[in-house]
């Protein structure tokens, strides 16, 4: 099941050029990372490793961002998870950021669990 988040670029979340912090498409991609696990497996999860990511083109202010998350792969001590971020520009959907996020499953003392 893929998980969606949307979210508008305000002027908060730019630089001085008007485009989206690269810091603040990483907090919101690790978010939905994190939520999409928290669905599929039910349990407490932290972020071990960002993969990768690649800016692929600006967002700008006052554009809409839709990210997207679905898990890629398992196993029993980790999940892997895409996200990708999508733009609307002239109607269409463009792929403006991608990146692949590392989580593990914690326990209430916060150690490390299987799945």
């Amino acid at each position: 099941m893929d998980t969606i988040m949307t979210r508008i670029v305000l002027p908060e979340y730019t630089n001085q050029y008007k485009n989206l912090f690269g810091g603040q498409a990483l907090k919101w991609m690790d978010e939905i990372a994190f939520i999409s696990v928290l669905r599929e497996f039910k349990k407490d999860f932290v972020t071990v490793k960002v993969n990768s990511v690649s800016f692929l083109r600006p967002v700008l202010q006052g554009e809409v961002v839709e990210f997207k998350a679905g898990i890629i792969s398992k196993g029993n001590v980790k999940v892997e998870v895409s996200v990708q971020g999508f733009t609307f520009v002239d109607g269409s959907e463009e792929l403006a950021i991608d990146g692949v996020f590392t989580l593990a499953p914690v326990n209430a003392s916060m150690r490390p669990t299987r799945l």
